[in-house]
C-alpha cells in the first residue's frame, strides 16, 4: 500500500480513533449539585479538562452525595465529550479495607458504617444513632441486651424512668410523668423526643 493511500486511510479514520478514546475515562469529583432528580457533578479529566453538568447515574435504591476528591469512572456516549456520564465514583480516602470474602458494608467519611461481617450485622456511629416508626419496633433474639455506659432511659406516651451513673457504685434514678407538678431531682418528659435524650446535668 502506497504512503498516500496510507495518509488517507490514517486521515479518515482519526476521528473514529478520537472517539474511541474518548469512550472512557477517569476524572476527580470537584463539585455535587443533588437537588436535581438525576445527580449532576462536575469533573476534571484528560489534563485538565473540566466537564459540567454531567449526571451520575447510581444504582436504584441505594444513593450518595460524595465529596470533593472522589474519583469516577466516566463514559462520553459516541466518544461525546458534551454528553458524558458518571457511572462510577468511589472515595480511596473512605473506603473500608480489609473485608473477609463475600461481606459488604456501608460507610461515609465520618466514621459511620452498617458492615454485614460473616459473623453478624455491625452498626458503629461516633453520632446517634435514630430508627422510627409510625408501626411497631420489635427486637427479638436468643437475648436482647442495653447496655448505658452513662444512662438507660424509657418512655411510654409521657411516662418513664431514667437510671444514671453519677460515678463510683452510685446511680439515681429518675421518674416523670408528663404534666405532673415538678419536685426537686425528678425529671419530666423526655428531654429531645427527635434524638437520644442527654443525660441529666450531675447528682
Amino acid at each position: 500500500m502506497s504512503s498516500g493511500i496510507q495518509a488517507l486511510i490514517d486521515r479518515a479514520l482519526r476521528p473514529v480513533r478520537t472517539r474511541l478514546t474518548l469512550l472512557v475515562g477517569r476524572a476527580v469529583l470537584r463539585a455535587v449539585a443533588d437537588g436535581p432528580r438525576m445527580q449532576v457533578v462536575q469533573l476534571t479529566a484528560l489534563d485538565g479538562e473540566t466537564l459540567d453538568g454531567v449526571e451520575r447515574w447510581q444504582d436504584y435504591g441505594v444513593t450518595s452525595h460524595p465529596r470533593p476528591g472522589a474519583e469516577a469512572v466516566v463514559l462520553s456516549l459516541c466518544g461525546n465529550r458534551d454528553h458524558a456520564v458518571a457511572i462510577r465514583v468511589d472515595d480511596r480516602r473512605y473506603r473500608l479495607t480489609g473485608l473477609a470474602e463475600g461481606e459488604v458494608a456501608l460507610y461515609d467519611d465520618l466514621g459511620q458504617r452498617v458492615h454485614l461481617t460473616r459473623t453478624g450485622i455491625e452498626i458503629d456511629s461516633p453520632l446517634n444513632i435514630y430508627a422510627r416508626t409510625d408501626g411497631v419496633l420489635r427486637l427479638e433474639g436468643e437475648g436482647v441486651e442495653i447496655h448505658g455506659r452513662t444512662y438507660v432511659q424509657q418512655d411510654v406516651a409521657g411516662k418513664g424512668w431514667r437510671e444514671t451513673h453519677v460515678g463510683g457504685t452510685a446511680y439515681r434514678t429518675d421518674t416523670w410523668t408528663t404534666g405532673a407538678i415538678a419536685v426537686p431531682g425528678t425529671e419530666f418528659g423526655l428531654d429531645q423526643p427527635h434524638i437520644p435524650s442527654d443525660h441529666p446535668e450531675g447528682p
